[in-house]
């Protein structure tokens, strides 16, 4: 769990928070997050019977590691935080690779394809922006119809097609 710890405080998820009684509550502050709070869980990882999980909650200045055990974890997953923390879990893994980022699957410039990844521009459909404001552009994914997070490196590939909303006008 250490390397797990150390690799994820490379990507900066340097809090620590504590699970209780369906909260979750940054040690050493006053902070807490409830189940209306406005947070992502980006990863979570099983090593042993203990539960780590790396949550981002950048309205509250929030991104670190909540880290469970077994029974933690089962009380968590029958709680009303269950939803937030509906994610894969990876066994064991060697590396840490976050795939979610603000409550959306991320994809890779790896594992781009331009057929089926496209840019939406100004969609009032989008997902609640992690700041509570609205995103202006974000990924799509045309197979499963799901809003996506694009890795900064794809936003510069040519082949990245990008669709504007407008509005239709009825006279």
């Amino acid at each position: 769990m250490k390397h797990l710890n150390d690799m994820l405080k490379t990507l900066e998820y340097t809090d620590v928070l504590t699970y209780k009684d369906e909260l979750l509550y940054l040690n050493n502050s006053e902070k807490t997050l409830y189940t209306t709070s406005l947070f992502f869980v980006d990863a979570g990882y099983s090593v042993n019977n203990i539960y780590m999980f790396a949550l981002s909650a950048p309205l509250y200045d929030i991104k670190g590691i909540v880290l469970l055990n077994e029974n933690e974890y089962k009380k968590l997953m029958r709680s009303s935080l269950t939803s937030k923390f509906e994610i894969t879990i990876e066994n064991k893994p060697n590396e840490v690779v976050i795939r979610r980022q603000y409550g959306m699957r991320k994809i890779l410039k790896e594992e781009f394809d331009s057929q089926r990844y496209i840019l939406r521009k100004g969609f009032p459909d989008f997902p609640a922006c992690p700041y509570g404001h609205t995103f202006k552009m974000l990924g799509y994914d045309m197979q499963t119809k799901t809003y996506v997070r694009l890795a900064p490196a794809i936003l510069k590939e040519h082949s990245l097609q990008t669709i504007e909303y407008k509005i239709e006008h009825k006279e």
